[in-house]
């Protein structure tokens, strides 16, 4: 690892999060930040200045043969002087080391060149969507059980190409809802604690609308979704219903890209983990 970039101590939370907010992330990127510092298949990576001061910060979250970068950012006034693409790097090499063959990330066009420097390619547009919370639908959806988490981790692969289960398992207990075809669980909606919306996969179309329909309802979820745009359906019921794009990202992967089905992604944790 560089010497301009280490892991963060354990006493550098905070620092990290006024850093990172300094750098333009939103108000809940001390909610990101919590599962790379809390669980063992995360890392934190920071640049540190004088005095305490961390100038910019990388959260990793290893998911076995994909990893992710997620929250990298640098304080405006210390930009320009290669610590995005040192953080970068290091990112990688931590993802590398805890297994990743593919290490995928959201990019702002901001931070884009940065990537496709480091040699990633990209992989299609997501979306954060804004609306109202006027609509109540639960008729056709279930909350969710414990006993639903085998059924839940095989959507989720089935739609993501990933091995997410680290994650899933450390949402307990689950908390959203659950819809279902001929008797089995075809999709769920689950509240993240590290994001701003709900994510929100399904098997089908309709399954998936029903989810974003419960979603839309629950004034809990403030009411963002984030979703790609690939996934039409998705997009065409946000549409219709006053939904308003409020920002975008690239998604990008260095490595051989999972073969992920993003028509089943209807509301993703957040832009920083898929």
């Amino acid at each position: 690892m560089s010497s301009e970039v280490r892991l963060a101590r354990r006493d550098e939370l905070d620092a990290i999060v006024r850093a990172l907010t300094d750098a333009g992330f939103g108000p809940y990127v001390g909610r990101l930040v919590r599962y790379p510092w809390e669980q063992p298949s995360g890392a934190v990576i920071v640049a540190p200045g004088r005095r305490r001061k961390i100038h910019g910060a990388a959260c990793c979250a290893s998911f076995g043969a994909t990893g992710w970068i997620g929250a990298l950012g640098v304080v405006p006034r210390h930009r320009d002087r290669g610590i995005g693409s040192a953080l970068t790097d290091a990112a990688v090499a931590w993802l590398r080391d805890a297994g990743a063959t593919s290490v995928l990330l959201y990019a702002t066009d901001e931070g884009r060149p940065i990537y496709e420097r480091a040699g990633f390619a990209s992989g299609g547009r997501a979306r954060a969507w804004r609306g109202s919370v006027s609509f109540d639908q639960l008729d056709r959806v279930r909350p969710l059980r414990p006993g639903d988490r085998a059924a839940l981790r095989a959507v989720d692969r089935n739609a993501t190409a990933e091995g997410r289960e680290a994650m899933l398992d450390a949402i307990d207990p689950l908390r959203g809802y659950a819809s279902e075809r001929d008797g089995r669980l075809s999709g769920y909606l689950l509240e993240s604690p590290w994001g701003a919306g709900p994510a929100v996969l399904a098997d089908d179309p309709q399954s998936g609308i029903d989810l974003l329909a419960a979603a839309r309802g629950a004034a809990s979820h403030q009411s963002v979704l984030t979703l790609p745009d690939a996934n039409a359906a998705a997009v065409g019921a946000l549409q219709r219903w006053g939904y308003t794009a409020v920002n975008h990202a690239e998604r990008m992967c260095l490595g051989p890209p999972p073969a992920w089905r993003p028509e089943r992604v209807f509301g993703m944790f957040n832009l920083f983990w898929g």
